[in-house]
């Protein structure tokens, strides 16, 4: 089974990842923030909103993005 996150940004200060997550907490969204080590580029803090079961309940959650002004990357993922 497949589950969906919207990637909404990819910073290299973890304080900008969280100053987004905290943006998204006052529209209702709960974000997370994954720190990843990318070749070329260093240690970059991913923000996440989700997991999301089916595409009816992402699109929910992009809608309230969208008024916010942030754009979400859809990214699947294998349970």
């Amino acid at each position: 089974m497949e589950v969906f996150f919207l990637q909404v940004g990819s910073f290299q200060k973890a304080a900008d990842a969280d100053n987004l997550k905290a943006k998204l907490a006052l529209t209702g969204l709960d974000a997370t923030v994954q720190e990843v080590n990318i070749p070329e580029k260093g240690t970059m803090h991913r923000v996440r909103v989700g997991p999301f079961r089916g595409p009816d309940e992402m699109n929910r959650a992009r809608a309230l993005l969208s008024q916010s002004g942030v754009q979400g990357t859809v990214i699947k993922q294998k349970e």
